[in-house]
């Protein structure tokens, strides 16, 4: 009879909340463990607990600067399978799993969580055997491309975001515009990247207009975006070369 996975999940930031309730959609039991509200010998005692379940994992859901000292701070963690899911941290004898989505505070559908892809060191396990029971994707990276794999979801994700809610700050507050005025412009967006990246980029950019380009950075003069404005122009023009 096939053993059900169990796992214990440390911490309760954002990351834990949606790993709780992707692990309730799939009926999958686990625990929880927090600073908030338990004690050290809980902790201990929930992972002794464990120490006959071989389908079971404990995730360390966790700031990347506390992983490596939470561990050496107890022990007995190692006697179970210890994952964590940082995109570049590289710890001893923990295995990483980095989900590549975004997570805001809003918890998603089961239909989400299935779709999100996991990211694996090269010498992993399979995600099957690291998180039993996700029917997930997963795909493998070396250990020295980590933190370069890391920082273009950074740019990718988070640096985008910026520039999204630059734009729709700027259409209601300076020109006094509903900011829905700028989604089917961000929905055809992303639908071209989505269908073609290669042919996705329009504007001065793609048709090589200098002196619109030009135009857009005296324009920005003072504003802290006129940076970002010419860096992505340099970078451009460096990849076009």
């Amino acid at each position: 009879m096939r053993q059900v996975p169990h796992y214990i999940i440390i911490g309760s930031g954002r990351m834990a909340q949606h790993m709780r309730c992707y692990l309730d959609l799939l009926s999958l039991p686990y625990h929880t463990w927090s600073r908030q509200g338990n004690t050290e010998q809980e902790l201990e005692s929930l992972v002794l607990s464990q120490l006959n379940q071989s389908n079971s994992s404990i995730l360390l859901l966790l700031k990347d600067s506390v992983i490596s000292d939470f561990i050496e701070r107890h022990p007995f963690l190692k006697t179970k399978k210890l994952i964590h899911f940082s995109g570049q941290l590289s710890v001893p004898g923990v295995f990483s799993a980095h989900p590549l989505m975004t997570f805001i505070p809003t918890l998603y559908s089961l239909e989400i969580y299935q779709k999100i892809p996991f990211i694996l060191s090269e010498d992993s396990p399979d995600l099957t055997e690291l998180l039993p029971g996700l029917p997930n994707s997963f795909y493998r990276i070396s250990e020295a491309q980590r933190s370069y794999y890391h920082a273009l979801c950074a740019m990718s994700g988070n640096f985008t975001t910026l520039l999204w809610q630059k734009f729709f700050k700027e259409m209601e507050e300076r020109f006094h515009l509903p900011k829905e005025v700028g989604h089917p412009f961000l929905q055809q967006i992303m639908s071209n990247l989505l269908q073609d990246a290669e042919r996705a980029l329009t504007g001065p950019l793609a048709r090589g207009d200098n002196t619109t380009l030009t135009a857009h950075e005296k324009a920005l003069e003072g504003d802290a975006y006129q940076k970002i404005y010419q860096a992505f122009v340099r970078a451009y023009e460096h990849s076009r070369l």
